[in-house]
């Protein structure tokens, strides 16, 4: 499915909902439609707050360590091209031989590092996510919301912000916290 067709999804599930919820219903309850921004509640909460800083000291230790091999592996370069015009062939071979092995260590470290980042990243953020969206549907059933749209993710060009239950989400998963 193509990223243009996947954003419009949510909102015609939203409008058919609409529409249809109350020509079934008995009870002709009024649909009751409520927005959150999970990115919001994600970076302003608690637990979020506190999951972005145990991230940036990972990510600072791991900076600092590859920016260690990477100056020497520039003072390497330095002392190869400084010095090869009075080496031998051989240990100049050598030389060029071991930085380009140093390069490809340092290259392949750096890879590793940024999928190592990625997948903690995903392992913080999806943990408060998931008891985020377990706040999200105890209110919409406490509050009788017959949806509630993510206002990131979906192209919602309006909704009143009354509507908007991000902060009351935000209170419910800090005292949980």
């Amino acid at each position: 499915m193509s990223m243009r067709a996947s954003k419009w999804i949510v909102p015609v599930i939203a409008l058919v909902v609409a529409c249809v919820v109350p020509a079934f219903s008995q009870d002709e309850k009024p649909v009751k439609i409520g927005y959150v921004d999970l990115q919001r509640a994600l970076m302003n909460s608690k637990a979020g707050k506190k999951a972005k800083a145990d991230f940036k000291v990972r990510v600072d230790k791991l900076e600092k360590r590859l920016q260690g091999k990477k100056e020497e592996l520039e003072k390497m370069k330095e002392d190869l091209e400084r010095r090869a015009v009075v080496m031998r062939e051989e240990e100049r071979r050598k030389l060029a031989d071991e930085f380009e092995r140093k390069r490809l260590d340092l290259k392949l470290d750096f890879e590793d590092s940024q999928a190592e980042l990625q997948t903690k990243d995903q392992e913080l953020t999806g943990t408060i996510v998931a008891s985020l969206q377990a706040i999200i549907k105890d209110i919409g059933d406490k509050q009788g919301y017959t949806l509630v749209l993510e206002l990131g993710s979906s192209p919602v060009l309006y909704f009143k912000s009354s509507d908007d239950i991000t902060d009351e989400v935000l209170k419910s998963f800090d005292k949980q916290s």
